[in-house]
């Protein structure tokens, strides 16, 4: 209240002139309080037009957007390091000093440098889910080197169902899969999967 006051108090003395109000002056204070109100109104707007934007923009479209390494920090810690060699709304493909790896978005929890900029979510392309990559895989009888968060394992997919595929041990067995027989047969949940890639290098 005492600085309204003050306001008040001022702007008569500003637009009060010899016992006359000056017009020119009034409309002046007039104007620039009318311009700062739409400046203030701008600069909320371009912050909830900015708020909205970023809410629709997807890790996927970020990632597409890195030009250069990137690293994943993957669901249990493990950091992967390379390039973005393709990237759908389901899953990465990066190429690293180890070769290619296939990672399924839902794996990773953390990464950087992410830039400001995204590509388009319309840039984004569907693809294939993991699910048809899987099958693929199986059909081919392609040898894997999969991290999964029941451990890490190696050996040919054999079966995909609606949530979980079920793996056979090769030869060579890595991690978990060390404890196996060359043909045994795991089942894991397509939820715990981390990494695929091909045993013998890149696909």
């Amino acid at each position: 209240m005492i600085f309204v006051s003050i306001y008040v108090l001022v702007l008569r003395s500003v637009v009060w002139h010899s016992g006359r109000m000056d017009i020119e002056l009034f409309l002046a204070d007039l104007e620039g309080r009318f311009a700062e109100q739409c400046r203030r109104g701008i600069d909320l707007l371009v912050e909830d037009l900015t708020d909205a934007e970023r809410a629709g923009v997807t890790l996927a479209a970020r990632l597409l957007a890195v030009d250069g390494p990137v690293t994943l920090v993957l669901r249990g810690g493990r950091r992967l390091d390379g390039i973005v060699r393709d990237c759908t709304r389901t899953w990465a493909l990066v190429r690293g000093d180890g070769g290619d790896s296939l990672v399924p978005l839902g794996a990773v929890v953390g990464a950087w440098p992410l830039g400001r900029v995204a590509a388009g979510e319309a840039g984004v392309k569907r693809g294939v889910g993991i699910g048809h990559v899987l099958r693929e895989f199986a059909a081919r009888g392609i040898p894997l080197a999969i991290d999964h968060d029941a451990g890490a394992h190696r050996g040919r997919i054999v079966a995909v169902y609606a949530d979980h595929v079920d793996v056979e041990a090769g030869e060579g067995p890595v991690g978990d899969s060390r404890d196996w027989g060359v043909g045994a047969r795991v089942s894991l949940a397509l939820s715990g999967l981390r990494e695929l890639r091909v045993a013998d290098g890149q696909w």
